[in-house]
């Protein structure tokens, strides 16, 4: 499914005859208040050493804005380059020892991706008061908790960086600021956002794919359904760009996640035994320009229980969410989206339409053609419901295409992902009504199912 991280979630449906699994893909940036916020798309203002107003010296707050922004460049340099000397000596005496630790940890990680961008900065949001329990046990001159965020482009897929939150906690001592802790702050809703290599060793492959490199990372525990994945992103991208047209970035940057928690971190939905992928991005800046931010999340599960038939599939879904997400709005409907994705997923599988619909198949032979159109709430619903929502909204898609062609198609969905009605996307794109639609959709789907 497709999305922003909001983590309000939009979901999508890869599947086949005998492995049905979601494809989600959440169409919302995760949108938090004060120091949470992932405004992924903003810049942040630094204040710098020199900084004056009418001549005057920096005021204390200038001050600790630049002495805190050398630390944070610092920290940035020492992680990615792996100099553990630095790194340390970045660090509070009295830093919290879990926090040490997963940085060294960290360091032996990152150097090996490649990044193009990695950094830390700070924010503008209003400073956080820092817990009491915290500030008395350090005992130093003064205590912050700045905003702050981690600014990374990962080479090839980013053209441009994505920001994410960090808890950060600093400490002056001795006239020179150091770091303590980047732990949540649950009570000012403040959460450090965790990378793939904050969850262990990463495997990384980049691919060249139709437009320059894409790229595959997951831990060693997935390294071969990373070489499979790595396998197939060409042929994907290039039939996406078959289907949607070259206007997208024609690669893309996929995460294998080994545990439910890193699933959770990377995507900002709660795993799922059904759940096979996720597609996230940042929020769309609404001038047709690439959303930045986005990424394929393969879930802990999809090694185990994909199928090359649904790697292909899953794979081809989740990147025409990323192809379709700059002419996507937040508000398009699931059938919409899905159903859209699901039938470039399959398409050209030589599936029959029973193999991929076999809930809706059943139902129709038992019951006769359907009559409505999913609604968002039969997407999440579980069960035969669930199934029956994504295998419909997968066929109306099929029905356009098989009766009106793929170009016609292509509008009509970018007509139902912006803001304008359903009624008048039919009449404008079909030359057609809702329900005249209905009844000629339902009417095709009897005659595929019997």
């Amino acid at each position: 499914m497709s999305g922003s991280n909001r983590r309000s979630g939009l979901s999508v449906l890869a599947r086949s005859l005998r492995v049905r699994l979601l494809a989600v893909v959440l169409v919302a940036a995760v949108a938090v208040s004060v120091v949470l916020v992932h405004r992924f798309d903003s810049t942040s203002s630094a204040g710098t050493a020199d900084s004056t107003v009418a001549g005057n010296p920096p005021t204390y707050d200038q001050q600790r804005r630049a002495e805190v922004t050398v630390l944070l460049d610092s920290w940035a340099r020492a992680v990615r380059s792996g100099d553990l000397d630095a790194l340390r000596e970045s660090m509070d005496p009295l830093a919290a020892p879990d926090f040490v630790e997963a940085q060294v940890r960290r360091a032996a990680v990152v150097p090996g991706v490649p990044f193009s961008e990695f950094d830390y900065e700070l924010g503008d949001e209003p400073e956080t008061p820092v817990p009491p329990q915290i500030a008395e046990a350090l005992d130093s001159t003064d205590v912050w908790a700045p905003s702050v965020y981690l600014k990374y482009a990962v080479a090839g897929p980013d053209a441009s960086p994505t920001r994410r939150p960090v808890s950060l906690v600093v400490a002056e001592r001795d006239g020179r600021w150091r770091l303590v802790d980047d732990a949540d702050l649950t009570e000012y809703r403040r959460h450090t956002w965790r990378g793939p290599w904050d969850f262990g060793p990463l495997k990384v492959r980049s691919v060249p794919t139709a437009a320059g490199t894409s790229v595959v990372m997951g831990h060693p525990d997935r390294e071969q359904f990373v070489e499979s994945l790595a396998a197939e992103l060409p042929s994907a991208t290039a039939a996406v760009t078959d289907f949607w047209g070259d206007d997208w970035a024609r690669d893309g940057l996929v995460f294998v996640a080994s545990s439910a928690e890193e699933f959770a971190e990377l995507t900002g939905s709660a795993p799922s035994t059904e759940v096979a992928a996720v597609t996230v991005s940042d929020a769309v800046v609404g001038d047709g320009s690439r959303p930045t931010g986005q990424r394929v999340v393969f879930g802990p599960d999809a090694a185990t229980r994909l199928t090359p038939f649904t790697v292909r599939s899953v794979l081809r879904h989740e990147l025409t969410h990323v192809a379709a997400r700059a002419k996507t709005s937040d508000g398009t409907e699931l059938w919409v989206s899905e159903g859209f994705a699901d039938y470039s997923g399959y398409r050209n599988s030589g599936a029959e339409f029973v193999q991929l619909a076999p809930t809706l198949a059943a139902i129709v032979a038992a019951g006769g053609p359907p009559t409505v159109l999913p609604k968002n709430e039969d997407f999440g619903a579980g069960g035969a419901r669930s199934s029956v929502a994504y295998e419909s909204a997968w066929s109306v898609f099929a029905f356009v295409a098989d009766g009106f062609g793929e170009s016609r198609l292509r509008t009509l969905y970018e007509s139902l992902a912006s803001d304008s009605s359903t009624d008048s996307a039919f009449a404008s794109v079909l030359g057609t009504s809702r329900a005249q639609f209905v009844a000629s959709w339902g009417d095709w789907v009897a005659r595929q199912a019997g």
